[in-house]
């Protein structure tokens, strides 16, 4: 198999990703059954609406430098 071969295998491969089962597995999580222990984790003075703010922002960023560089 040639070098090029191998490394288009391995991209298909990154991109096909795990079943969820899989990463489960992989990672050892757990289900949450209680989110007020999740709520207990996060920090009293953070807003959530701000971090989503954040995050969609980002992403709005992201996709206008990846579309410019699509132009280029």
């Amino acid at each position: 198999m040639s070098k090029q071969n191998i490394e288009e295998k391995e991209v298909s491969q990154f991109w096909k990703g795990n079943e969820l089962e899989e990463l489960i597995k992989q990672q050892g999580v757990k289900p949450i059954n209680n989110l007020d222990e999740v709520a207990s984790k996060w920090p009293a003075d953070d807003d959530p609406e701000l971090l989503l703010s954040f995050i969609l922002e980002e992403r709005a960023l992201q996709r206008n430098i990846t579309n410019s560089e699509k132009r280029s």
